[in-house]
C-alpha cells in the first residue's frame, strides 16, 4: 500500500518570502516546513515539539541560550520543546532551509524503537552543529517524504536521524534555572498558563497564586522563561492553535477557544511566531490527495534549488556503521 505525502503550498505576501509543511498520514506527529526567508523576522518564541533543521542556502541567524547562531549551508538547527529563539535572514538572497517538526510524543516512540534505555526527556547538548552524518540523514529524509510513498523508508530514514541525534547531540532532560522559591514560584505560574492560556487572567491573580508581588513575578518569569508572563501565555494560545487547526477545526473556534479576541488577533500573533497565517497553515493540513499541478511545481522547484546547494555523498551510510551498539528497530511501537 502506497503512502500518499500531504502537501500544498504557502506563499507569503511578502516579495520572495513563503514556506509550506507536508505531512506524513501514517505519521502521526511529524510534520516538515520548507521555507525561505528574505524579509520575515521571527519574534521571540518557543514551540511545544522538536525542531530538527538543515540549512540549504543562503544564510540565517537565530538567538538561542543567550547565545546568536548563523545558520549557514550544511549546519544544522537544533531546538527542543520550551527553547526560546528568534530567526531572521542575513543576506540578500534569503534563509532557506527544512525543518522535522516532531510532537514530543512521536520523538518518544522513536527514541524506543531505537532501543533507548534513558529518559524520554530529552534536549540538545547545542542548538546548532555542523555535522555531516546529521545534514545527510536528514537530506535523505526531506527527499523521501518529498517523493516516496513507502512508509518503510520514510520511518527507517527517520530512524536514522533520531539515531545520530542519540549518539551525538541529545542530553537527559532540559536545563533547569537555579532552586529556591522564586524558581518554584515561577514554575507553577508556567504550569498554570499551559493547563489555562484561553483564561483571561490577571497579573495579580498569577501573583497572589504563589504569593509574590506581581512587579516581582514579571521580573523573576522574565528572567527564567526569557519572555514576559502575557507573551508566554500568547505563545502557548499559538501552540494550542496549531494544534487545532491540524485537527480541522475553523478558524473562529480556534480563536475562541484559544483565548484570542478575534481571528485578526490570531492570525497577528500566529503568523509573528510560525511565520504564515492560520488559514494558510489549515491549507496545508487539508486532505490533499493530489497535489495541485502548480503546487507540485514549486515543491519540485524548492527541491531541485535545495539539493543544488547541498552535496550529500551518495555513499554515505544510512545507519552509524562507527557505532554498531545502536540497533534500530523500523516498527514505531505505540
Amino acid at each position: 500500500m502506497r503512502v500518499k505525502l500531504s502537501h500544498r503550498s504557502v506563499r507569503d505576501p511578502k516579495p520572495r518570502d513563503f514556506a509550506h509543511y507536508d505531512c506524513c498520514p501514517r505519521l502521526d506527529g511529524l510534520e516538515v516546513m520548507s521555507a525561505r526567508w528574505v524579509e520575515h523576522s521571527f519574534a521571540p518564541h518557543m514551540h511545544d515539539f522538536y525542531a530538527v533543521s538543515l540549512n540549504y542556502r543562503g544564510r540565517g541567524a537565530f538567538d538561542c541560550r543567550h547565545e546568536v547562531h548563523e545558520a549557514t549551508p550544511g549546519t544544522c538547527n537544533l531546538i527542543a520543546p520550551g527553547e526560546l529563539h528568534t530567526g531572521r535572514a542575513t543576506c540578500g538572497d534569503g534563509w532557506i532551509y527544512r525543518n522535522l517538526h516532531i510532537e514530543p510524543a512521536l520523538m518518544v516512540r522513536l527514541l524506543h524503537s531505537t532501543e533507548w534505555r534513558g529518559p524520554s526527556d530529552v534536549g540538545f547538548k547545542a542548538s546548532l552543529v555542523k555535522d555531516t552524518v546529521l545534514a545527510a540523514r536528514l537530506a535523505r529524509v526531506f527527499a523521501s517524504m518529498t517523493e516516496s510513498g513507502s512508509l518503510l523508508e520514510n520511518e527507517s530514514l527517520l530512524l536514522s536521524v533520531v539515531a545520530r541525534l542519540i549518539t551525538d547531540h541529545f542530553v537527559h532532560g532540559h536545563a533547569l534555572g537555579a532552586a529556591g522559591r522564586e524558581h518554584a514560584a515561577v514554575t507553577r505560574v508556567k504550569e498554570w498558563l499551559d493547563a489555562n492560556s484561553e483564561q483571561n487572567v490577571s497579573i495579580r491573580s498569577l501573583a497572589d497564586l504563589v504569593g509574590l508581588s506581581p512587579y516581582y513575578l514579571v521580573r523573576a518569569f522574565h528572567r527564567q522563561v526569557g519572555v514576559p508572563p502575557h507573551r508566554y501565555q500568547t505563545i502557548v494560545r499559538v501552540n494550542r492553535a496549531r494544534t487545532l487547526l491540524r485537527s480541522g477545526a475553523a478558524l473562529s473556534e480556534v480563536a475562541y477557544h484559544t483565548g484570542f479576541y478575534d481571528q485578526s488577533h490570531l492570525t497577528r500573533c500566529f503568523k509573528s511566531t510560525l511565520g504564515v497565517t492560520p488559514g494558510s497553515y489549515a491549507t496545508c493540513h487539508a486532505e490533499s490527495p493530489r497535489p495541485a499541478p502548480h503546487s507540485y511545481r514549486v515543491r519540485r522547484d524548492l527541491a531541485d534549488d535545495l539539493q543544488q546547494e547541498v552535496h550529500i555523498a551518495s555513499s554515505q551510510p544510512v545507519i552509524d556503521t562507527a557505532r554498531p551498539e545502536r540497533r534500530l528497530a523500523t516498527n514505531l511501537r505505540p
